[in-house]
């Protein structure tokens, strides 16, 4: 920014000012920033490339800032390299990047100044100038390269910013990896206040992180950063949060004072704080230095810097020939346009340029076309005039003879006119208005407001109302009756018809014209009529009410048959049909019935009914006949019961009050299917629960009454406490099934969902299981890292249900084996077992609640026939598949899919 201020000094007041300035800028930035070196070198590049700007103008006016900055950067390419290489002692990148931040910065300094300094010359002209203008040829240089450059400069930042998120996901994980060996050693408790100063300088050989351990108070235990000493309070003031993919970190500030972008990349560091267990007393926090990422940040800025260099350098010698190409015969066309009227008065050929922009000579081509046409123009012009100022004058003396004429009309009307002004002044008050209000003309013209002389509707209101209407032939207009009222001159009111008319006489002028109509001889007859039409209009209200009453109550009649769950069928004393709702379709699906008899209707459903003793055909005529008054029975519609639907019907005959009158009779179906397989599923429900929860209950209470009643040796009686706990354990574990299942069918199940791996979950519960089965578990896995994206504990969970089955099922084998694998796109865990297999026919009902496998020839197998419904659940909510493939004697083998994330968040 201070060679942008001293380049415009420059321009505007001279080459001495502009040195000064850039001198001035630059002991104010060393006096503030203490960089003495740093600043010496910037401001003797600066106060070269300020002189050599103004030797360059000084020499040739037309040249720009732009270009003769960019002769200056070009021109110390050479003496930048070998002072930077022989005399600084840099590396190659050093000295790159320093020219290329020093140039670029340079000529977009000359860029903006010359924008600027443009338009402060053409806004604020000097005294000498009462109006300044810019040369078409720097135009056409000038910002074709500053649109060039501008639209890079968004593509390159997008491009760069682009990179260091990509670099900043790199640090994020290389955090996340080190958080979590350290949260593994926790888990295993190889970490712990022993071992914490040797596992720091462990994490920082193996994880390149530095490791800091604070206490409840947030004191610093141990430190692996020199910042932080142990025995301090920890002090984050020099850090900022920041998110990276969505995890919050503490990044180091920037120097605020600092001029190098990218030495503070080298100066940074990110600190991440690690989710430690529950029972760890410290806190944990990580942090990894950026400076093992400097040359990604370095090659990025590089990269930037040489490609709006190149583009700068290539815009502008693409816009030199260009702004050439169009200036040159524009400025010919120029000059000739300057002394064209003199040309056109002599009558003498005109030299015209030519142009190889289309635009250019297209303006050319019109322009001879309108020299051609001046000449004729000139006369005809010249005849015009006399033509209108006869027009003029024919046109003043026929609006004179209007104004009268108006006057005359408006005088002469028997209604009162009256017309207003915007702002509500009256300027024009007819003789009947007069006679109507009490007030004279000279009275009220130009002199009281319109509004004075109404009461009722106010005037802001009326020109709201008049905003609803649009103008036909510049005019529009609103009619108030009973909304407004007159007042005459002694204060008295009276009812009037108002009609009011805007007009508009100008483009935003706009007068209005009030029609005024006294209302009170025919307000009276009025009232009378009023009379008579309010009489009549009760009588026929009340026609109407009771007409609406009916149809009212036919469609509420209606509504209902329709609205209930029922199916409804009315009779006629004769049996047929006069009322049947959509239900009977919906139920039965027998077609339309309606005008036909019942008898084929119940017959229809005896045909479809399972039951043979409903004879619902015979229960029917016995009705017709008036045998029976009542009957209530229950039936299955379909093939089978186990298919068919369970509905209850009662039929009644329906009767005046006093039954002196029979209207027919009324059959009402209604649907049980639901109901009774919900008392299905309620009695099974209560069976299983009721034998599984009795056998750990009964086995507490019995030990429980033993140790009551006995007094039992302390082995015995820890023997006991062991049967007590496993069969509490037992009854929990039911418990935590029922509430499960509860909490899967009311989507209210929550996940924990981190990175876990698969295969130590697979092994830790194979190790439970070697403990307490029979059988021996062996864990196979194929190559892969078999890291799965879950709820740690409902995975262990699935697998202790399909583990647990495989030993219950598999009472005579001595083996059972879990391989673990990995495909493209998901991950699998097969665990496969020996035992009595499951039969193809029932393999489809193996993951619905409370289903058991038929194992009449081991009795002993128990268990509820929640686990694989629980676990199906659960491993879908995970957005896997859990399947089952089994030969009857030969074992079964489970097979568990999950998803798999292509790499870690």
């Amino acid at each position: 920014m201070g060679s942008l201020a001293s380049l415009i000094v420059l321009r505007m007041f001279g080459g001495m000012y502009g040195i000064g300035s850039i001198v001035l800028i630059n002991c104010f930035c060393m006096a503030f920033t203490r960089d003495w070196t740093y600043n010496l070198i910037d401001m003797t590049i600066a106060i070269s490339e300020i002189a050599w700007v103004w030797y360059l103008q000084h020499k040739n006016k037309n040249i720009s800032i732009l270009k003769a900055d960019t002769y200056f950067w070009i021109a110390i390419i050479v003496p930048f390299l070998v002072f930077g290489y022989w005399v600084m002692d840099r590396d190659f990148e050093n000295i790159q990047y320093a020219f290329l931040s020093f140039s670029v910065n340079g000529m977009i300094n000359a860029l903006a100044a010359g924008v600027i300094i443009d338009y402060w010359v053409t806004k604020y002209p000097t005294k000498r100038d009462n109006f300044s203008t810019i040369p078409l040829s720097r135009i056409a240089s000038k910002y074709v390269v500053a649109f060039v450059v501008v639209v890079s400069l968004f593509l390159i930042t997008a491009d760069s910013r682009r990179q260091m998120n990509e670099i900043k996901s790199s640090i994020l994980a290389n955090l996340k990896h080190a958080a979590y060996g350290v949260t593994q050693d926790l888990q295993r408790g190889t970490l712990n206040k022993d071992t914490l100063p040797i596992s720091i300088k462990l994490y920082k050989e193996y994880y390149r992180v530095n490791t800091v351990i604070l206490d409840e108070q947030e004191q610093i235990i141990l430190s692996g950063m020199n910042n932080m000493v142990p025995g301090s309070k920890l002090d984050l003031d020099n850090y900022h949060e920041t998110y990276i993919d969505g995890t919050m970190l503490y990044q180091k500030n920037f120097e605020k004072i600092g001029r190098d972008t990218l030495q503070n990349w080298r100066n940074n560091s990110f600190v991440y704080e690690i989710k430690t267990l529950e029972n760890f007393p410290y806190r944990i926090l990580i942090e990894l230095n950026s400076s093992e990422y400097y040359h990604y940040f370095q090659k990025i800025y590089l990269v930037a810097l040489q490609s709006l260099y190149l583009i700068m350098l290539t815009s502008m010698m693409v816009a030199a020939p260009l702004s050439r190409k169009v200036v040159s015969p524009m400025k010919g066309l120029t000059r000739l346009t300057g002394s064209l009227p003199r040309i056109l008065f002599r009558n003498r050929q005109i030299s015209w340029p030519t142009s190889h922009v289309t635009e250019v000579q297209i303006l050319i081509n019109n322009l001879r076309k309108m020299a051609d046409v001046l000449v004729e123009q000139f006369e005809q012009i010249r005849q015009d005039k006399m033509t209108l100022e006869d027009r003029v004058n024919q046109r003043t003396y026929e609006l004179q003879n209007s104004e009268e004429i108006k006057k005359a009309i408006i005088d002469s009307s028997t209604d009162p006119i009256i017309s207003v002004e915007p702002s509500g002044i009256i300027i024009e008050f007819n003789p009947a208005a007069e006679q109507l209000f009490g007030w004279k003309r000279k009275e009220v013209v130009g002199l009281i407001q319109a509004s004075s002389l109404f009461k009722g509707i106010s005037c802001e209101e009326i020109k709201q109302r008049l905003e609803d209407f649009g103008y036909v032939r510049r005019q529009r207009y609103v009619v108030l009756t009973d909304e407004i009222s007159g007042l005459h001159r002694n204060g008295s009111s009276f009812p009037i018809e108002y009609k009011i008319v805007e007009i508009q006489v100008g483009n935003k002028e706009s007068i209005y014209n009030l029609f005024i109509r006294d209302m009170t001889e025919r307000t009276i007859a009025e009232e009378e009529k009023v009379r008579h039409a309010l009489a009549l209009e009760n009588l026929n209200g009340e026609l109407v009410r009771g007409k609406s009453a009916i149809e009212e109550q036919r469609d509420i009649s209606e509504h209902f048959i329709e609205s209930v769950r029922e199916g409804l069928v009315m009779c006629d004393p004769k049996g047929v049909i006069t009322i049947v709702n959509q239900q009977i379709e919906t139920m039965f699906g027998l077609g339309h019935y309606r005008g036909r008899s019942v008898s084929d209707f119940a017959r229809a459903i005896d045909e479809s009914s399972t039951k043979v003793d409903v004879q619902l055909a015979e229960k029917v005529n016995s009705f017709l006949l008036r045998e029976l008054s009542f009957i209530e029975t229950e039936f299955t519609f379909g093939s089978d019961e186990t298919d068919g639907k369970v509905f209850s019907l009662y039929i009644k005959h329906v009767e005046s009050p006093h039954k002196s009158i029979n209207y027919g009779f009324l059959l009402v179906f209604r649907d049980r299917t639901e109901e009774e397989r919900l008392n299905r599923m309620k009695t099974e429900l209560i069976s299983v629960v009721s034998h599984e929860l009795r056998t750990p209950i009964a086995a507490i209470m019995g030990h429980v009454e033993l140790m009551l009643l006995y007094d039992i040796p302390s082995e015995k009686r820890n023997q006991f406490m062991q049967t007590i706990s496993a069969e509490g354990t037992r009854l929990t574990g039911l418990l935590d099934d029922f509430l499960d299942i509860q909490r899967l069918e009311d989507e209210r199940m929550t996940y924990h969902m981190t990175y876990v791996p698969l295969l130590e979950l697979v092994e830790g519960v194979a190790e439970q299981w070697n403990l307490k089965a029979k059988q021996r578990i062996y864990v196979h896995a194929l190559e892969g890292d078999f890291f799965v994206y879950a709820d740690r504990n409902r995975t262990i969970q699935v697998l202790h249900n399909i583990v647990g089955n495989a030993v219950k099922y598999s009472p005579d084998a001595d083996r059972i084996d879990i391989t673990v694998w990995e495909k493209e796109e998901h991950l699998g865990v097969d665990v496969r077992d020996y035992g009595i297999g499951i039969a193809e026919d029932v393999q489809a009902n193996l993951f619905t609640k409370f289903y058991r496998v038929d194992n009449s020839d081991h009795r002993q197998i128990g268990g509820t026939g929640l686990g694989l419904y629980i676990s199906r659940k659960i491993v879908e909510d995970h957005g896997g598949t859990l399947t089952c493939f089994s030969i009857p004697n030969k074992g079964s083998t489970f097979t568990i899919h999950l998803p798999k994330q292509d790499e870690l968040i």
